[in-house]
C-alpha cells in the first residue's frame, strides 16, 4: 500500500473520529491519531512526516471547502441531503470531492476515483463502492473534469 492509500484511510478514520469529537482542530486530531497507533517498523521520519503532509492537506481542503464540497455532493446524489449519507461514505466522498476542486492538485481524476472506491471496498458497506463511484463522477461532471472516468 503506498503513501497516499495509507494516508487516505488514516483521513477518513480522523474525520469519522471528528465526527463525535467535533472542536478539537485538525492538529490535535492528527496529533491524537498518531499517538495512538503504532507505526510500522519500516516508517522513516521523511515517510511519517510525508504522510502527514498530505493527511493534514486532505483534512483542510475538506474542512476549508465544506460548504462547496456539501453543494457539489447534494447536488450529484438526487434527493439526498449529505447528512443522510452514512459517515463512512460520506467522508470518503468528502475527501475525494476536495482533491478534484482543488485546482492546484496534481492528482488525476481517475487516481482519485480508485482510491475511493478502493477505500470504499475496505471500510463501507458492499453497496459503498458502487454510491461512491456514482456520486463522485457526477461530481466530476458538474466540474467539468474531462478525462476516463472509472
Amino acid at each position: 500500500m503506498g503513501l497516499r492509500r495509507r494516508a487516505r484511510e488514516k483521513t477518513l478514520q480522523i474525520l469519522y473520529s471528528l465526527q463525535f469529537n467535533a472542536g478539537i482542530g485538525i492538529e490535535k486530531a492528527v496529533a491524537e491519531y498518531y499517538s495512538h497507533f503504532e507505526l510500522p517498523s519500516n516508517y522513516t521520519a521523511k515517510v511519517i512526516e510525508e504522510e502527514k503532509e498530505f493527511v493534514e492537506y486532505l483534512l483542510n481542503q475538506v474542512f476549508d471547502n465544506r460548504d462547496e464540497i456539501s453543494e457539489l455532493i447534494e447536488t450529484a446524489a438526487l434527493n439526498w441531503k449529505v447528512e443522510r449519507i452514512a459517515y463512512i461514505e460520506r467522508n470518503i466522498l468528502k475527501m475525494a470531492v476536495a482533491e478534484l476542486i482543488d485546482k492546484r492538485n496534481k492528482i488525476p481524476f481517475k487516481a482519485t476515483i480508485n482510491e475511493a472506491i478502493d477505500i470504499a471496498k475496505k471500510f463501507g458497506s458492499k453497496e459503498s463502492p458502487g454510491f461512491v463511484n456514482g456520486i463522485i463522477n457526477k461530481v466530476a461532471d458538474l466540474l467539468e473534469i474531462k478525462g476516463v472516468k472509472a
